[in-house]
């Protein structure tokens, strides 16, 4: 899954921020427009969290992380992060052993429970790790060893060449169900998400175009915002739990990918 220049890079950032933020409101890309995002840049735990402005790592039973023993395919593994921790505010998925290790940071807010499940890519056998980052910059962790058969990075892409210059135009498939006044809501969004390592049939390289930005709503209220890198899997499934959610609400997914490409999809909650 490596990619032919660093992801998220500060100014590739700076520069996205000031030209989609003239053209929509910041509720809408509220991850966008924080200054930089430098932390996937870095190669091991500790550059991705100072980068994110944690200031210790520890491990925790408080974390909670549950995600497969052995993975006949890297491709797609599912992995869920819980917590219970007081002041939890961001939650990151880190693959150590992926050429880009960072594969997602949620930003958390109160309207949904600190629980997500999330598909992703795993290259190779790794630790899989889930840190929950408080609003006084800790850092607590789980860890897993993932134990892989094929590799996502070992199968060839069956993305055309020059493919990635097609809008995807299915929508995001948004299903809700209730849990008393919560409602679990259960999301797959179409999208190829090639890494930019793999090739096609032909032999030449596919160029990486993955979604990179992702914003849940609510009644038109952010509850969830989250950076991806190329890590998270084709088609991506996430899962999360919407509080105090009642019939008839409207529930919005937005993305935008590292193409410029962008969709939102909404659905009544019934």
């Amino acid at each position: 899954m490596r990619t032919d220049r660093p992801l998220f890079l500060r100014r590739h950032w700076l520069l996205q921020a000031c030209a989609w933020t003239a053209v929509l409101p910041a509720a809408v890309w509220p991850a966008l427009v924080q200054a930089g995002w430098p932390a996937s840049e870095g190669k091991s735990l500790a550059q991705v969290l100072k980068a994110l402005g944690a200031q210790s790592l520890t491990a925790s039973a408080e974390v909670r992380l549950n995600t497969l023993d052995y993975a006949e395919d890297g491709a797609s593994v599912p992995v869920d992060i819980a917590t219970q921790v007081s002041g939890a505010d961001r939650l990151v998925l880190f693959v150590e052993k992926n050429p880009t290790p960072l594969v997602a940071v949620f930003q958390l807010t109160d309207a949904v429970d600190s629980a997500l499940t999330l598909h992703t890519k795993l290259a190779q056998t790794t630790d899989v790790v889930a840190v929950v980052i408080t609003r006084d910059g800790r850092a607590l962790f789980a860890k897993k060893e993932v134990k892989v058969v094929l590799g996502s990075c070992g199968s060839t892409s069956d993305t055309a060449e020059g493919g990635e210059l097609r809008r995807t135009t299915e929508p995001t498939r948004i299903r809700a169900q209730w849990q008393g006044e919560s409602a679990l809501v259960r999301m797959r969004m179409a999208h190829v998400m090639e890494s930019g390592q793999r090739q096609n049939a032909a032999g030449k390289r596919v160029p990486a175009w993955y979604i990179e930005q992702v914003t849940v709503s609510h009644n038109g209220k952010t509850v969830l915002s989250a950076d991806w890198g190329p890590g998270v899997s084709r088609n991506p499934y996430l899962q999360l739990t919407l509080k105090k959610a009642r019939p008839g609400e409207k529930f919005t997914v937005t993305w935008r990918d590292n193409k410029g490409m962008s969709r939102s999809d909404d659905m009544l909650l019934v």
